[in-house]
């Protein structure tokens, strides 16, 4: 709940989220991702945490069909990300200085990158190295940091302005869905 508040996601998709945890067992839960194509070379991974596959699929298909997207194999868009642990931070971080706390956490290899507000921070580090950055990170006392795991893309594309709107609004459709719980991009604009 407190990862979800910081992310800022609004009140009733905690609720519901909430609601549906408490209906049924943890074991009940499983992790999905579909890969899709949008418009002007643009592609997209969705991510879903649901207790009832079937739904879910239909769901991101249909929600990518109506807007003209194409659902793609397993495996035809994913090897153009890599997946990365995320940590975002509120403020601008030194790079030496987290360095140093990235070093002292026994984290390898680590990108910080200005974030997509104004003021912020992203730092990319290893999936398996990303609570370590976390704790790194709260060492420099950015406690309001928050850590998600996500796909980077290889090789982002810029499209037009027209199929940047299409592309979005095949985001927002999922995004909207109960059961996606990320989508990720390659689009750099």
């Amino acid at each position: 709940i407190k990862q979800a508040k910081l992310n800022n996601v609004p009140a009733d998709n905690i609720q519901r989220a909430i609601k549906r945890a408490s209906e049924a067992s943890v074991g009940d839960f499983t992790e999905g991702t579909f890969e899709a194509y949008g418009f002007g070379g643009a592609s997209l991974v969705i991510n879903v945490l649901t207790d009832n596959n079937n739904r879910a699929s239909a769901d991101v298909k249909s929600a990518v069909g109506k807007l003209n997207g194409k659902i793609a194999e397993s495996g035809s868009v994913l090897f153009m990300y890599d997946r990365k642990g995320k940590i975002e931070v509120p403020v601008v971080l030194d790079e030496e200085e987290l360095m140093m706390g990235a070093i002292d956490a026994g984290v390898d290899d680590m990108e910080l990158i200005e974030g997509e507000e104004e003021g912020t921070s992203i730092v990319y580090t290893d999936p398996k190295d990303a609570f370590l950055m976390l704790e790194a990170v709260h060492s420099l006392g950015q406690a309001n940091a928050k850590m998600s795991l996500c796909y980077v893309s290889k090789a982002p594309v810029e499209c037009t302005e027209e199929d940047f709107e299409k592309n979005m609004q095949i985001v927002d459709a999922l995004e909207d869905l109960e059961d996606v719980d990320s989508v990720e991009h390659n689009m750099s604009n």
